[in-house]
């Protein structure tokens, strides 16, 4: 397997149907259901290349979870999902740090050619 991608999601569909498609695509997935989790798999896991990172969860929403991540693990991309189109809040979180965002529903080509591209720029950078 490559590239390790963690999905921090808390709908379990989702996080099955992500992992099923990156893991076609040769990635490594590592699923958290909430951001707290998704931390934990963070900071005791030291390959992750990406997360792909849910807005709207329980506990701790997506850019909190965003906030924390980019503290601790400020080189790693982070790829912003929401089911609300909302304009403040996809613009929110690349202020935050994230790479880029994706609206839900989304086509799984366009998810892949996102995470491909963001962590082909961050080997790039870092």
């Amino acid at each position: 397997m490559g590239e390790a991608v963690l999905v921090i999601d808390d709908e379990k569909g989702m996080r099955w149907a992500l992992e099923k498609a990156l893991q076609g695509e040769g990635y490594r997935v590592i699923t958290a259901d909430n951001g707290y989790d998704g931390i934990s798999a963070l900071d005791a896991s030291s390959d992750v290349s990406l997360v792909l990172l849910d807005y709207k969860m329980p506990l701790i929403d997506g850019l909190e979870t965003l906030v924390k991540i980019k503290q601790h693990h400020p080189n790693i991309p982070v790829i912003f999902m929401t089911a609300f189109s909302s304009m403040p809040t996809a613009l929110e979180a690349l202020k935050r740090g994230a790479v880029g965002y994706i609206t839900k529903p989304f086509q799984l080509g366009d998810l892949k050619a996102a995470v491909k591209k963001a962590i082909d720029q961050a080997m790039f950078i870092n």
